[in-house]
């Protein structure tokens, strides 16, 4: 059978209506499809975004004429021609076989869903480096044990809120590590949040900022986080990442708590009542801290941003990140030369 790409949108209707006949559904973040006929139906299909490979279906009828390895291999040769060598998937348990055959090692196996990965590079190594650099600026080896807290944050801007609430992990643990989100789907780009989490918090010797690699809150593996969204499949996606968390940072990294602040959103409250599923008593919850009576919130900043308010901005940051923030707004043209 011949392997082909969509190109047209009457294709990709195509594909999301046997997508749907197989209860999967066509996602929104896709770079890529592929998928094979016979007798002009679709009887298989595989995409993929960036380095996640997504939306696999072979129909019932051609499961034993191993289309799945055909299409699977085909779009790891497309992803390698654009120079990515580090795949994962996020599929059906009973595609786990295939994507086994073809070396991809298991992250996280449930009832309804299974991740793996595969190419160059593991979860394994990126802790390992992480290891290697709390030692480096901690001095504290993880393989030992340590008492560590965490939080995940996207910082975008850092604020007086996620200051006390990093303060708050620093007065209940030895060491805190701060978890940047490296997407880039935000206001601030990631090198901007990280430099305003990195100013805000230096001067804490126990405090540690560190991007949140791949494998923490990606939008390819967790759109919903980034689309502010919640539809059928966000639940699994929220849950995939609570598991990676559970499984490989925690233990890997020595971490005994990780800090959420509450919050408004639905999508951002379903994050938080899964990952309390997932985590349990190693979850803490805390309410967001105020400003003049009002929750400090990133989002508000933005707001305030947007209106031009930059001295009302400036009291919701730490001063340590005044200049800073508006050296960044006026690259971005929302401040006079």
């Amino acid at each position: 059978m011949i392997v082909k790409e969509v190109v047209l949108p009457a294709e990709k209707q195509r594909i999301a209506d046997f997508l749907a006949s197989e209860q999967l559904r066509y996602e929104q973040n896709i770079d890529r499809t592929l998928y094979v006929e016979s007798d002009d139906r679709i009887v298989g299909t595989v995409s993929s975004a960036k380095h996640i490979i997504k939306c696999l279906a072979v129909d019932d009828e051609f499961r034993g004429e191993n289309l799945a390895v055909l299409l699977v291999s085909e779009i790891i040769k497309r992803m390698h021609d654009d120079g990515i060598y580090h795949y994962q998937v996020f599929t059906k348990p009973q595609y786990e076989v295939v994507f086994k055959s073809l070396g991809f090692r298991t992250l996280v196996a449930t009832s309804e869903f299974i991740a793996l990965e595969g190419g160059e590079g593991s979860i394994d190594n990126v802790i390992k480096k992480l290891q290697v650099q709390i030692k480096f600026n901690l001095g504290v080896d993880v393989t030992a044990g340590a008492d560590i807290g965490c939080v995940v944050i996207n910082g975008n801007p850092f604020s007086n809120g996620h200051l006390q609430l990093v303060q708050y992990v620093s007065a209940n643990h030895d060491f805190v590590l701060v978890f940047v989100v490296e997407e880039e789907a935000s206001y601030f780009t990631f090198k901007e949040r990280y430099a305003m989490a990195y100013l805000a918090l230096k001067q804490y010797r126990n405090v540690l900022v560190v991007p949140s690699t791949k494998y923490i809150v990606s939008k390819d593996t967790f759109p919903g986080y980034f689309l502010k969204s919640v539809d059928e499949t966000t639940e699994s996606f929220a849950r995939y990442d609570a598991l990676l968390f559970r499984n490989y940072f925690m233990p890997g990294l020595s971490i005994k708590c990780r800090y959420v602040g509450t919050e408004q959103s639905d999508y951002m409250r379903l994050y938080n009542e899964t990952l309390k599923q997932v985590l349990s008593y190693r979850l803490k919850i805390v309410p967001r801290f105020e400003e003049h009576g009002q929750p400090i919130s990133a989002a508000n900043i933005r707001k305030l941003i947007a209106e031009g308010k930059h001295q009302e901005l400036l009291e919701l940051i730490p001063e340590t990140n005044h200049a800073v923030l508006l050296a960044m707004l006026q690259s971005k043209n929302e401040l006079p030369e």
